[in-house]
């Protein structure tokens, strides 16, 4: 059977034997299809809407799968997993995770595969020798403020004599909607379409809160963090620090900018899992000393869940990444694919994934497992990824998100860079998405 994935080579090799490990059966042999990120969406519609049988499992990113199950293109699994197999997904996953393949009938289309979420990676040597103590402080478990944190990082840079503080991706891409600013958004407690309730539709008949206060005040603390205090509209100089971020990372998207970490020229980066980690351990980089130069903390907050409007917004929110496993309904090896679907849902395989992979388990339980806590490399980062799981934030995922998208990237990078001021930045945003959702209705 036909699996379709995007795992590097040195990884991928080993899927099949972890699988066999984990229970699935030796008679199933599995050939593993691959394209880059970016065609993936492109090659399945296309397949699909052909109605290709192959291949028989795809990967399915979490910020469009829905669209797919809204055309009915994805098996629907309540209608062949049994009941407790239901009751795993629904009860011992990661719920923003699970409902980024569910479909509006309430059932579900995918299984949680590669569960990504990040935190602020930072250069824990050189916290310490700025004075600081990351672990006798928590920093790895108790989110701090954005307040505290950039004084901090501000502190660390100039006493360490770094080129910049933090580095961060912030091209005009659709990685601004996604991630940046959905994460940095919802720690302000703002939301593109009001509250969690609202971000897979209905299209039409939901607010949209782009311009509310809290959204407005991310984007003056990023305004603060690239510009400094000389921008007219960066946030209070006694509580904030400014120019901790390049502004040249206006134009930096998972190269510069990670780069720029990795050499040594920056104290963090925000984006922070355990994929950089191991990018990090690599001879050019931080070699076997990754451990003790390299820490995680969760996302720090611009205001505690408790002053938010919105439930379960606010506070530490780390923006979901990462794919699921679905099954295509045109293959004619259904009930081999279920096999599989259901070897990768069991324990043994997630723990393996991890250890072999970095691929943190899409399982709160096992994502805080003293297993989980024991692997070598990622073992001392899994409370911080455990408090970012627990916090995740989906991307406001319907069939015109992709529309939406650019154009919440485009008034952000607007505003940002300075092109316009927050108020009419967001102003302008509201228009256009309301627009696009009466269209759309």
């Amino acid at each position: 059977m036909t699996l379709h994935t995007q795992t590097p080579e040195s990884v991928r090799q080993q899927l099949e034997p972890t699988l066999k490990e984990a229970g699935l059966s030796e008679d199933i042999d599995i050939e593993i299809n691959t394209a880059t990120p970016g065609q993936l969406e492109t090659q399945y519609r296309q397949w699909l809407n052909a109605g290709r049988s192959e291949p028989d499992i795809l990967l399915m990113d979490v910020g469009w799968s829905i669209p797919f199950i809204r055309r009915g293109q994805l098996l629907n699994l309540n209608d062949h997993l049994d009941e407790s197999e239901i009751d795993t997904l629904e009860n011992d996953y990661n719920g923003p995770s699970v409902n980024s393949s569910r479909g509006r009938d309430g059932n579900i289309y995918g299984v949680p595969f590669m569960f990504d979420v990040r935190g602020l990676l930072y250069r824990k040597d050189l916290a310490e020798s700025a004075g600081y103590d990351p672990e006798g402080s928590n920093w790895g478990s108790e989110p701090m403020s954005w307040g505290e944190a950039s004084q901090i990082i501000a502190d660390v840079r100039d006493s360490q004599g770094l080129d910049y503080g933090m580095t961060m991706p912030f091209e005009l891409s659709q990685t601004i909607t996604c991630c940046a600013f959905n994460g940095m958004m919802s720690q302000w407690g703002g939301a593109y379409f009001g509250g969690r309730e609202n971000l897979f539709g209905p299209i039409g008949d939901r607010p949209v809160t782009v311009d509310e206060e809290p959204v407005l005040n991310a984007l003056r603390m990023l305004r603060t963090f690239f510009h400094g205090h000389d921008d007219e509209h960066s946030l209070d100089e006694s509580t904030y620090t400014g120019g901790i971020v390049p502004p040249d990372s206006l134009g930096w998207r998972y190269t510069s900018d990670m780069e720029s970490f990795l050499n040594g020229d920056a104290f963090a980066y925000s984006v922070g899992s355990p994929a950089f980690v191991r990018l990090g351990a690599s001879e050019q980089n931080f070699g076997d000393q990754v451990n003790e130069k390299l820490g995680i903390m969760p996302y720090p907050y611009g205001v505690p869940e408790s002053e938010s409007q919105y439930d379960s917004i606010g506070g530490t929110m780390s923006p979901l990444a990462g794919y699921n496993l679905s099954i295509n309904p045109n293959s004619n090896k259904i009930d081999t694919a279920l096999e599989v679907l259901r070897t990768v849902m069991t324990d043994e395989f997630h723990m393996n994934w991890y250890e072999l992979s970095g691929t943190l388990p899409p399982k709160p339980s096992l994502l805080s497992s003293d297993r989980a806590a024991q692997h070598e490399m990622f073992g001392q980062y899994m409370d911080a990824m455990s408090v970012a799981a627990d916090n995740a934030i989906p991307r406001p995922v319907t069939p015109i998100y992709f529309q939406q998208s650019d154009i919440i990237a485009q008034e952000v990078h607007n505003v940002v860079s300075q092109s316009k001021t927050p108020e009419s930045g967001m102003s302008d945003l509201k228009s256009q998405l309301q627009e696009i959702e009466d269209q759309n209705a």
